[in-house]
Order: structure tokens, then sequence, then C-alpha cells
């Protein structure tokens, strides 16, 4: 058995990518992965109730006590280096265990152009949410039967108060529409973020992922930032993907209205080289 904690990081806007994912690996690991979060999290210098990454970036939340002023245009350079260097040190407790990231983005100014079509967006709904749940957790799959060891993944993923009441219904739905991702797909549970600590490592990935695939598509300028290569140069970046407006039209075209996502297609996908971020 393999866990993945999952969680998401999306821009609120329609533009910027809506993206799922977070970190694959076994129980020790995790359990390595936990008591080291925990520690650095409640050393002096640090002392806050949970991790979240966008907090970090911004100076909010538990994270507001490390800046003078809450308006992010009056950060100092002092206090961006100092929670660059916390996001760091977080980072790199990813990067020294056993475990590996991967994320799913939906290109939103793509998701939102479909789903004028009333059809469809009786298929995809009014947000990605489910959809970048699914294909996430059908990726996973992909990584199981990848593996070879005869795995499944047991899925945590971060509870939601509109989402998790029909979650686990749509989970059972998912797997019986996709039998060959099924039989890599174990157990499915939500928890809270804010005391769950691998689902705060998992919220670490995704703001990572989502920020790199921006700068890919163009809807952001700038460059990859050090907390993402802290995780790429240990070879922890396993597999990103996204879903565009072709993706989008074809899942379109092959559902009705209500059915679950058929993604079993993606169980077959094969790379045949690794994928570089050149920016």
């Amino acid at each position: 058995m393999i866990g993945s904690y999952m969680d998401e990081s999306f821009d609120t806007a329609t533009s910027g990518v809506f993206v799922v994912g977070g970190l694959l690996g076994r129980g020790v690991a995790f359990f390595e992965l936990e008591r080291k979060w925990q520690n650095l999290r409640k050393r002096s210098d640090i002392d806050i109730a949970f991790f979240k990454a966008s907090d970090c970036e911004w100076g909010k939340g538990e994270f507001a006590k490390f800046v003078a002023d809450p308006d992010p245009e009056h950060m100092t350079p002092q206090e961006r280096e100092r929670l660059d260097s916390i996001s760091h040190e977080f980072l790199s407790l990813i990067s020294s265990e056993y475990v590996t990231a991967q994320g799913v983005g939906v290109i939103q100014s793509d998701f939102y152009e479909v789903i004028k079509d009333e059809n469809a967006r009786a298929v995809l709904g009014k947000s990605p949410y489910r959809l970048a749940y699914d294909l996430a957790m059908i990726q996973c799959a992909w990584a199981m039967k990848q593996l070879g060891s005869g795995d499944a993944v047991a899925f945590l993923c971060d509870e939601h108060e509109k989402y998790s009441p029909l979650a686990h219904e749509a989970y059972r739905k998912l797997k019986m529409e996709n039998p060959n991702a099924s039989e890599h797909m174990a157990t499915f549970s939500v928890a809270d973020d804010r005391v769950c600590q691998p689902l705060q490592a998992a919220d670490a990935v995704v703001f990572e992922i989502r920020r790199a695939l921006n700068l890919v598509l163009g809807q952001w300028q700038g460059h990859l930032r050090k907390q993402f290569g802290i995780l790429a140069d240990a070879k922890k970046m396993f597999l990103v993907t996204r879903a565009g407006k072709d993706h989008l039209l074809h899942i379109v075209s092959t559902h009705k209205p209500g059915e679950p996502f058929k993604l079993d297609e993606i169980m077959e996908q094969e790379f045949d080289e690794n994928i570089t971020f050149k920016i």
C-alpha cells in the first residue's frame, strides 16, 4: 500500500491554473516526514500551529507575526528573506524523505470558456474541483501501474466544506467507471490540513506546482524559485501534467451530464523522455 496525500491550489480568478496533487510514499516515510515537520513547526523561532504555503508567501495567518505590515506591498526585503527561509526549510524536509510529488493542473481560462456551453457545464461542473481531483487520482493509479509492485494507492485528501460530504460516493463511482485504474486504487478519506501534517506538505508541493505551471503557460512572468528547485533537484517532482481546452472538449464529447469521468485511457499514457522546465 502506498499513501497519497492530496490538496488543491488555485488562482482565485478565472485565469491561471487549478492544481490538485501532492505526495506519494509509504508509511514509514510519511511517519518520518510528519515527525520532522512537527519539530520544525514547533521550533521556538518558528512556532506556528500549521504550515500553509500561501500564508507563508504573503505573511498572513500563522505567518503574520513575521511581518510588521500585513500589506504584502509593504513587506521589507528582510521579511521576505525570512519567510522564504522558513519555506525552504519545510520543503527541504520533503526532499529528504522517500516520497515523490505529482500534480495535475486544469487551465482555468480554458475550463471557464468551455463551460459557457450548457451541456459542457452539465458534464464538467461549475468549477474545476471535481475534474482536477479525479484526474490526479487516476494519475496516481497510473503511477502504481508503472511501479509494477502490486501496490494500490490509498488517498487522504484535504476536506472541503462543500464537496467532502459527496466525496466518498464520487470516489466509488469513479472506481466503477474506470476498472483499469480501480485495480490500483484502495481507500479514500479526508482530513483537515490544519491538523494533518502530511497534508500541509502536500499543500506546499501543489503551491509550487501551480507557480511552475503558470510560468510555463505564460500566465505569469518570472522564474522558477528556489522552493521548486529544492524538490526538483532532489528528484522529487515525479509527474506534472495539465488539462487544456482540447482535453476538456474531449471529455465533454465522450460523456453525458451527471456521468462519472471516464479516464481509464490515462492508464495507457507513455512518456518517452523527461520534461524539463527552461524558465
